[in-house]
């Protein structure tokens, strides 16, 4: 499924989105245009309203586009059915959202569990939970509920999930909001170890300086449109 230009995962050219409510409309992304290649790690900033979650959005097939084109991981997402997008967020992209998303009934290695047996991961698939929630400092909190871990274990819960089958691209909405300045530095040391050992590709979306800091490129949406697209040597 995926496209023969294995160094580029992300294209858009003239992204548009528009959200409509009867005769009334709000443009969220007014022709954004960006590449992102394997390996980067990369944080979207910009304030409330600018159109980074959308765009977000957008990248991992959870949302469609009004207008341009949007390629992922090669394919061309406006020409996907929703089994063929499902398709390609369960097999090359991970998620980490800023409300942790994790099902409360499940213990740390079920939940990461739970997205290797929908990938169809067969008997090895505990041994990967446990191998993935050893290298995240979890072993201890393996088999303890969501309701019973603080906050930042919980996001290094879903960050865990989210890499389990080792995806291609992580796509992470704000992953440091809830997290005090302590737990966002271990998170984002581990998203940048992931990155260099396994070359996962991240994009972030974000208002926190803690982020910006670590990545090694910024894109500032303004208005719908980037503004700026620079990079710079992380902390």
């Amino acid at each position: 499924m995926i496209g023969n230009d294995g160094n580029l995962l992300v294209s858009a050219r003239g992204l548009t989105k528009v959200y409509r409510l009867g005769a009334i409309e709000a443009p969220a992304l007014l022709g954004v245009d960006l590449e992102v290649k394997s390996g980067e790690f990369v944080s979207i900033v910009g304030p409330s309203g600018s159109g980074k979650t959308t765009l977000l959005n957008l990248i991992g097939a959870l949302d469609s586009a009004t207008g341009g084109e949007l390629r992922v991981l090669g394919q061309d997402l406006s020409g996907l059915n929703r089994r063929e997008r499902a398709e390609l967020r369960l097999k090359y992209l991970g998620f980490v959202f800023q409300s942790y998303n994790l099902i409360p009934v499940l213990t740390a290695r079920e939940n990461v569990e739970f997205v290797l047996e929908l990938q169809g991961v067969g008997r090895e698939r505990s041994a990967r939970a446990g191998e993935v929630l050893n290298e995240l400092g979890l072993s201890e909190f393996a088999d303890r509920r969501p309701l019973e871990m603080s906050g930042g274990q919980q996001q290094r819960v879903a960050v865990a999930r989210a890499v389990a089958s080792s995806p291609k691209l992580v796509l992470a909405d704000e992953p440091t909001a809830n997290l005090d300045g302590e737990n966002a530095e271990i998170l984002l040391h581990m998203m940048r170890r992931l990155r260099d050992e396994y070359g996962m590709t991240f994009i972030f979306s974000t208002h926190d300086p803690r982020v910006v800091e670590h990545a090694e490129r910024v894109i500032t949406l303004t208005d719908g449109r980037v503004a700026k697209d620079e990079r710079h040597a992380p902390a």
